[in-house]
């Protein structure tokens, strides 16, 4: 049984929430922030988007088990070197005009923290660090359909919206990667495969409900801020 999967009613019991009175606008609010926040710095940094996926799937389930009020900052993965995460960070927050000790004191609170949250974020994902992201997923779907580029492409950027809401922790990867490129077919006005005999038609197949609920997930405005 996957841990990391929760039902809709469980999201809305969440330590944010139940603890600290946070509604689930403001919860999602902050899921959001965060997400954008981190795709803004793994891509300030030059991460994979891959790796600032598996990131945001860390951040989304940290805060299934912790609060924005008691952890109020995000929390991210990277492979890069640490002053290099910190030089994003404070990237545009100082021009010419502040002084160079302010930065300085400034990195080094942040190298602090996230030297203090990395090893809060282990403890609290029970040190399970595997991720199957719908990305990679979906790329090896497409390879495997011969996908044309114009629907992975647009299948890419519904994966990479997903990011921004808890989407990771309601729905089996697979099935995500599925709907994403689904709709990038359907937005890109190209005929799909249905075969059954390869791994994409086999779960177009296995729960059509649940694939149809997903799509109305993914398709529905983040602004509307509902689980």
């Amino acid at each position: 049984m996957n841990q990391w999967l929760f039902t809709r009613e469980e999201l809305m019991q969440v330590p944010s929430i139940v603890n600290d009175g946070m509604t689930v606008a403001d919860e999602l609010r902050k899921r959001e922030f965060g997400s954008e926040l981190i795709q803004t710095i793994g891509c300030r940094i030059e991460l994979p988007q891959i790796t600032v996926a598996t990131a945001c799937v860390y951040f989304h389930r940290f805060y299934a088990r912790e609060s924005f009020r008691t952890y109020d900052a995000t929390v991210e993965e990277s492979s890069r070197k640490l002053t290099d995460v910190v030089a994003a960070l404070t990237h545009g927050r100082f021009n010419q005009t502040n002084h160079a000790q302010e930065k300085t004191k400034y990195q080094t609170r942040c190298r602090d923290m996230i030297l203090v949250y990395e090893t809060i974020l282990l403890e609290t994902l029970c040190f399970d660090l595997t991720v199957d992201n719908p990305h990679q997923l979906m790329i090896e779907l497409a390879e495997e359909i011969r996908a044309p580029d114009n629907a992975v492409q647009a299948g890419w950027t519904f994966a990479n919206d997903s990011l921004r809401r808890p989407i990771c922790l309601l729905y089996d990867p697979q099935m995500i990667a599925v709907a994403c490129l689904l709709m990038g077919y359907h937005i890109t006005e190209e005929d799909f495969p249905i075969d059954k005999d390869t791994t994409w038609g086999q779960t177009l197949h296995q729960d059509p409900e649940l694939l149809h609920e997903i799509i109305e997930t993914l398709a529905r405005p983040s602004s509307e801020r509902t689980l």
